[in-house]
């Protein structure tokens, strides 16, 4: 481990160490099975927060799809509130469509089905190994759009039998605290059934309500 302090952020980063970037994850002794802490700080990631306008980038691999989705749009929202003009959000994720495609493929072995669903739902050793959102090249691209992103890059890649997506975006449009509630009520809105499910929307919105105020830029 290195004392590598930076305005460029890589949240959850387990066993990985990127040079140019604050590594950061949770303490070794909250996880089961990773051998050893490469991290240059060890903090709750959902609770950090950093002057608005202070951060270059945002990065996250294998992170994003533990959040349930209010509080992945209060983080996205958060992240918005920390970076510079320009600044990046760079997100890799489980590709939820083309998992979802193996493991209905009459081609596919009980055991790459088996791997597939693990992927979409989690490894499930520890209360965070459990994923909340299937995630599509084109879903998470028009979230972050709304909430004030360009996407200037998408990739996909497979690993062991597992598919995965990164987008890369540039934050273009300064969002206010308010307006960014809004972006989630909208997009939560279309989670709903139908209107007798109102309540609901209520509750989400409350758990967004608590994640943005324990992340907002200070």
């Amino acid at each position: 481990m290195k004392n590598n302090t930076t305005s460029r952020l890589h949240l959850g980063c387990g066993q990985v160490y990127l040079d140019g970037y604050t590594n950061i994850d949770y303490p070794q002794d909250k996880h089961t099975v990773q051998e050893k802490s490469v991290a240059d700080q060890h903090s709750d990631i959902t609770k950090l927060q950093y002057k608005s306008g202070s951060i270059d980038e945002v990065r996250l691999h294998h992170v994003f799809e533990h959040f349930v989705r209010a509080q992945a749009c209060a983080l996205i929202a958060s992240w918005h509130s920390w970076l510079k003009p320009e600044g990046t959000l760079h997100i890799e994720v489980p590709d939820f469509d083309r998992t979802a495609k193996n493991i209905l493929s009459r081609f596919s072995s009980e055991h790459d089905k088996a791997v597939g669903l693990r992927h979409i739902f989690g490894s499930n050793e520890e209360f965070w190994a459990v994923h909340y959102e299937g995630w599509s090249t084109k879903r998470l691209s028009r979230l972050l759009k709304m909430y004030g992103f360009d996407v200037v890059e998408t990739k996909t890649n497979s690993w062991k039998g597992t598919f995965n997506l990164e987008i890369i975006a540039k934050k273009k449009t300064k969002l206010s605290k308010a307006t960014c509630e809004d972006v989630c009520r909208t997009y939560l809105n279309e989670f709903l059934v139908d209107a007798s499910e109102l309540p609901l929307l209520d509750v989400w919105l409350d758990t967004y309500r608590y994640q943005v105020n324990a992340s907002w830029a200070k």
